[in-house]
């Protein structure tokens, strides 16, 4: 099972959706790639494992609840057993209002609520966890978000340019997008590293990525050439580049992967998941 929830205003200006996912998956590990959201997991069912990259022998046991930062690479996780988790999916810039701490700290790390909201947090998932329904989960969630939603001045011109940036898929180019706005790229850069947790650069570049895990269509031959050329890469290596380092995966690995496991896949459909092991 898997649902989503859009939540009203004012938190649907922040954020993206709601979710809930209670499955049990058939792989042991996989590479989370980075999506552009920030999100927080609400979990009641077994610990996942955040595999280091550097050591994959070492680990971090997440068991209760944790947020995910904005990432510029993959992440391994490894569900123990079954999952059972509530999601909050946060528009760009969307999760800063709800923290007291520049969001560039969360960035490319998978941190314990607890260390973040405390005792808020632990009761907030023991009355989760009391609801019987998944709307009645999500109605809870969406007031509990509400009690921490806070006053933060000068996101309108962060999500401005947030559009901006996604809109072009990644191909506009900052400077000329804070001339756009009056800005120096200076000031551009430290707002986005304070509300986004990334610069625009690195936004845009995760933006393009995303344009290419919608771009390729499993059920057909892929045309790489083509893809690189239709989202703005300069040539096949600048791509293969990229996807390298995005995901640790050429690109006809990951594309090959996810048919191992998944079977045949609509475009579009769980881009972010591979599993590895």
């Amino acid at each position: 099972m898997f649902e989503t929830y859009r939540p009203h205003a004012p938190l649907s200006r922040y954020v993206r959706c709601l979710w809930l996912v209670d499955d049990h998956v058939t792989y042991t590990r996989e590479k989370i790639l980075p999506s552009g959201f920030i999100e927080l997991m609400i979990n009641f069912g077994s610990p996942h494992r955040v595999i280091d990259k550097g050591d994959e022998t070492s680990f971090n046991l997440m068991r209760q609840s944790w947020v995910a930062g904005f990432q510029t690479g993959y992440i391994i996780n490894e569900p123990v057993a079954e999952t059972l988790m509530l999601g909050v999916r946060f528009e760009p810039g969307g999760a800063h209002p709800f923290f007291d701490f520049p969001i560039s700290e969360l960035s490319n790390g998978v941190i314990d609520m607890d260390l973040i909201w405390g005792r808020f947090i632990d009761e907030a998932r023991e009355r989760l966890a009391e609801a019987i329904s998944v709307e009645d989960k999500f109605r809870l969630m969406e007031a509990l978000l509400l009690q921490r939603l806070s006053d933060r001045h000068g996101l309108d011109a962060v999500q401005h340019a947030v559009r901006a940036i996604t809109q072009s898929e990644g191909h506009l180019p900052i400077r000329a997008l804070s001339d756009a706005m009056g800005i120096s790229h200076k000031h551009l850069n430290h707002q986005f590293k304070r509300m986004i947790g990334v610069t625009p650069k690195e936004l845009a570049r995760v933006m393009r990525l995303q344009a290419v895990l919608h771009t390729i269509d499993p059920r057909r031959p892929i045309d790489w050439a083509d893809i690189a050329y239709r989202c703005h890469y300069y040539d096949q290596a600048h791509f293969n580049h990229d996807f390298q380092a995005f995901t640790g995966l050429s690109p006809t690995a990951y594309v090959e992967l996810r048919a191992h496991v998944f079977g045949e896949l609509e475009p579009g459909q769980d881009v972010h998941f591979v599993p590895v092991g």
